[in-house]
């Protein structure tokens, strides 16, 4: 099989999160730079990151489950129902849980000025409930286009935002940039209707059998997705609550450089879990084996040639995007290059596991590896503080990316071995072609 045959798909997706990129940028340059890192920037960050939280229990449960059964070809009425009624219910019960709990998060994360931004947190969470419908809607049909325009509306609109009250000298606060994703969120989702116009499937009447499918697929991934909240967004909650606002802070500002190298591995995903669904449901395991091994031996290639130069240069990174705000960020910088060799692996490795049919195996190594995060936290947080909360990243991916390879191989015969075979037989064939 030709990896030139995803050619377009593929650089459509990376087109699609390379715009989180835009917003990222927006907020490495000046929110870090401009919000106070002993007061506003910690609140920013954990308000973002409990949002982030509660739209990644309701993904798991009811979008992720959605997504497969759509892209495996499942356009049942009632599949669609179900799927839509649990994601509106969870996402529901968090803005309304997060609201509730608002006035205690000040003295749990000893940051003054947090039940504000979950407040805010509730509001976003409400306005994202049919943007992020419509994209797991488009993304099921894999159409990259209507997912730019939808995803743009957001990332740009905030990232524009965040530029233009920075360059006027008018960005000081929290409240402000919230409040800038809460109206991304807004215009994202008043754009859905029009980029989902008749692909929508009919309401249907409700059938148990859809429901209960639903339901049990949803049970499993939850698992999954509690495990990804937790070593994504709950590392700053934790932090918050050894350490301080202004240890999240540097945490913040040292992560952020992170979306860079995840930006490529959630444009994969956006391809290989409905793609690896689709090959499996018709049979064609050698086709999906040969896909997994390329995408994942030329992106770990370039891994290579980006973190020598970000290891070597980590100093000179912060100094020159930070202007001497964060001096002590660069060795947390190295901890996040180090730990971003086995993202990819963990990351594609559980999409294709999911995507096949195979939420146990994910589960397994989520769990397993939720244990260690916790012992890291708790060992390494108190001692090192945002060096500490890397190391313990690190340290939970490696264990992720072994344990979820070890199922892919299992499953579908992937291995570091077959990748790195694959890898060089890529090579000698870019250099065969070009020596003629």
């Amino acid at each position: 099989m030709q990896l030139l045959h995803y050619r377009a798909k593929a650089l459509g997706a990376l087109a699609v999160k390379s715009l989180p990129l835009a917003y990222g940028g927006a907020v490495i340059l000046f929110v870090n730079t401009h919000l106070s890192r002993e007061s506003e920037l910690g609140v920013y960050s954990l308000a973002l990151a409990t949002f982030f939280a509660i739209s990644l229990i309701g993904k798991s449960f009811a979008l992720y489950p959605l997504i497969k059964f759509m892209a495996e070809g499942d356009q049942s009425r009632g599949s669609w129902r179900a799927g839509v009624i649990y994601w509106v219910g969870t996402q529901l019960a968090g803005a309304a849980l997060i609201f509730l709990l608002a006035p205690l998060t000040p003295k749990l994360f000893h940051a003054p000025g947090l039940d504000q931004g979950c407040r805010w947190a509730a509001g976003i969470i409400l306005v994202f409930i049919p943007r992020d419908l419509a994209s797991a809607l488009l993304q099921a049909r894999r159409e990259i286009g209507r997912l730019f325009i939808l995803e743009g509306c957001y990332f740009l609109f905030a990232a524009g935002g965040i530029v233009y009250l920075a360059v006027g000298g008018a960005l000081h606060g929290a409240d402000q940039v919230l409040a800038l994703n809460l109206a991304g969120g807004l215009l994202s989702t008043l754009i859905a209707p029009l980029l989902c116009w008749g692909r929508i499937p009919g309401w249907g009447v409700k059938g148990q059998t859809e429901w209960s499918k639903m339901a049990l697929y949803g049970r499993d991934s939850l698992g999954i997705g509690v495990g990804d909240m937790v070593y994504t967004q709950i590392d700053y909650h934790l932090l918050g609550i050894f350490m301080g606002a202004s240890e999240v802070a540097l945490y913040f500002a040292a992560k952020n450089f992170f979306r860079f190298y995840n930006a490529l591995t959630q444009a994969i995903n956006l391809l290989i879990f409905p793609t690896s669904s689709n090959l499996f449901a018709r049979g064609e395991i050698a086709k999906l084996k040969e896909l997994i091994e390329k995408v994942l031996g030329g992106y770990l290639s370039l891994l290579i040639i980006i973190n020598i130069l970000v290891l070597i240069g980590a100093d000179w990174i912060v100094a020159l995007v930070y202007r001497g705000i964060f001096p002590d960020a660069a060795n947390i910088l190295r901890l996040f290059a180090l730990a971003s060799f086995f993202e990819p692996l963990y990351m594609i490795s559980e999409n294709v596991l999911y995507g096949i049919g195979k939420p146990r195996a994910i589960l397994v190594a989520m769990w397993s590896s939720l244990v260690l995060f916790f012992v890291f936290a708790a060992i390494f947080m108190p001692l090192w503080g945002a060096k500490g909360g890397a190391l313990t990243i690190l340290l939970t991916l490696f264990s992720l990316a072994g344990i979820t390879m070890y199922y892919l191989h299992r499953e579908l015969g992937v291995s570091p071995g077959s990748i790195l075979k694959r890898s060089f037989s890529m090579g000698q064939g870019i250099l065969r072609r070009k020596a003629e």
